[in-house]
């Protein structure tokens, strides 16, 4: 028996990056245990069921389906024994308040029809585009996010020096598109990708043009019965595997002393010894909860990602929405500004609808639909405070359903039939969240890569995982980072 085959490991929270990371250690002969507060595991990426309706709580699609093939392979299983894809051919769909509309779509005869019309011309970037960012693909994922690099200088090294010679880390997202680009609803369209990065496309790295490439180069994809049946799928597994796992467990404390980890702290006041711990809960909720000898104030002035207020409709007639939608508005480079620099109700309010019975009918009763909306608003200045925009469900609601007019969208509150609404002091409170972000730290310059939170305390034995750490929020980023803190584990302890 190797050295790791006698370790226990705990995971506080049972979270995307939770379960990756338990299927990779134990793969690797860790004893690994996994306590979750909630009474389902899956974190942000959870399930709501109601009269026949079944609802993604986050994600709603998923992306590079390559990365969660490994973590099947990793577990000894085959993914396409467990889940069946659908493809999601209608891609996404963004709408305007002067009514223009543009589709991004892997289907390359169609987006290229669009790019053409928007542009006036056939002869546009779009090849320029694809090919620029399919080097950086590579580049992300087969230097820079698939190991943990501490050190700026091999992360450098890692990027290239033809990429950093490109200027793309240092230049906005904005004016990277730019380059290919004269179309500003293009350029809004392939830049509004920044928002759920945490930060404005006037800010964030022009690098992450990365994230609308992918969805034209991989697809989009909804496994069958939703995001939540991977879940449901790959708990099964960590089942099989001999993973345990405690639901309706909440940890109230990670018992440090001299420095180093020594177990955890149930909320019924039982403590229990580990040597090693990894935290699936957001990483400044656990150093400014978890651990009671931190006073951490080091996120405080750092930017994170929108909080957000989600609407789950069960609607009571059928749907030919697009899959997904994107309403931006008029004043663009304003709405930013004011959700990250202002920190004020956006003006024009964007938001993002999914209409998964549009392309899975077993997820509503027969003659009726889902629809999930989701309005990013400004997070918090402080921890303790309350998002003053959880009050403000009605309005909110006005205006979706107002803006569903204006685009002559046959929908009103009447077809409502079943409704759920997470507000953002909601989401905070059901999965520990900083400020009441919903995806972690943003990603500007001095957060990503080598800069950003490291999955590695300074408490010997003490690590993290998930959207806070390296490398980055999203459900394929927090699947990585799974593996990434397993690699680390590894590399300390054997």
């Amino acid at each position: 028996m190797n050295k790791s085959a006698k370790r226990e490991i705990c995971i506080i929270g049972g979270g995307m990056g939770s379960i990756s990371a338990a299927i990779y250690l134990k793969s690797k002969g860790y004893e690994v245990s996994v306590f979750e507060k909630n009474s389902t595991l899956g974190g942000r990426a959870n399930i709501i069921e109601e009269k026949g309706f079944r609802f993604d709580v986050g994600p709603s699609l998923l992306n590079y389906p390559w990365i969660f093939e490994n973590l099947f392979e990793a577990a000894g299983e085959k993914m396409d024994d467990h889940i069946d894809l659908i493809e999601i051919k209608s891609g996404v769909k963004f709408l305007w308040d002067d009514k223009e509309t543009f589709t991004i779509t892997s289907d390359f005869p169609r987006l290229s029809k669009e790019i053409a019309r928007l542009e006036k011309s056939h002869i546009n970037g779009l090849n320029s585009f694809l090919k620029v960012n399919s080097k950086r693909y590579n580049i992300a994922f087969e230097k820079l996010l698939n190991r943990n690099l501490d050190n700026p200088l091999g992360w450098g090294i890692g990027l290239g020096f033809s990429e950093l010679l490109s200027g793309s880390m240092f230049k906005s997202m904005y004016s990277d598109l730019g380059k290919h680009f004269k179309s500003d609803y293009i350029k809004q369209a392939f830049g509004s990708y920044a928002m759920y990065l945490g930060g404005s496309p006037f800010k964030i790295p022009g690098f992450f043009s990365i994230l609308p490439y992918g969805e034209i180069a991989y697809g989009l994809w909804m496994p069958k019965g939703g995001i939540y049946s991977l879940i449901e799928k790959l708990e099964n597994i960590l089942e099989k595997k001999g993973v345990k796992v405690f639901k309706n467990s909440q940890v109230s404390e990670i018992i440090t002393n001299n420095n180093e980890v020594k177990g955890i702290v149930l909320e019924d006041g039982r403590s229990i010894p580990y040597e090693i711990v990894i935290s699936n809960v957001d990483l400044p909720t656990t150093e400014s909860k978890l651990i009671k000898k931190i006073n951490n104030n080091s996120f405080d002035k750092k930017q994170m990602t929108p909080s957000v207020m989600t609407f789950y409709w069960g609607l009571n007639k059928e749907t030919d929405f697009p899959h997904h939608m994107i309403f931006l508005p008029d004043d663009y480079k304003g709405c930013f500004d004011d959700l990250f620099i202002k920190k004020t109700f956006p003006n024009g309010m964007p938001f993002y609808t999914s209409s998964p019975s549009v392309s899975d009918k077993s997820l509503s009763p027969s003659g009726k639909s889902t629809l999930f909306v989701l309005i990013p608003l400004p997070v918090t200045e402080k921890d303790n405070e309350i998002n003053i925009y959880s009050n403000e469900i009605e309005k909110i609601k006005t205006r979706i359903f107002d803006r569903f007019k204006h685009h002559n969208i046959d929908l009103t509150q009447d077809n409502i039939e079943y409704e759920k609404i997470y507000t953002p002091d909601e989401w905070k409170n059901l999965f520990g969240l900083y400020k009441t972000s919903a995806f972690g730290a943003s990603h500007n310059l001095f957060n990503i890569g080598p800069f950003r939170n490291k999955n590695k305390s300074r408490y010997k034995g003490l690590y993290y995982v998930g959207a806070s750490t390296t490398p980055g929020t999203g459900l394929p980023m927090v699947t990585l980072s799974g593996k990434l803190v397993s690699d680390r584990i590894e590399n300390d302890f054997s």
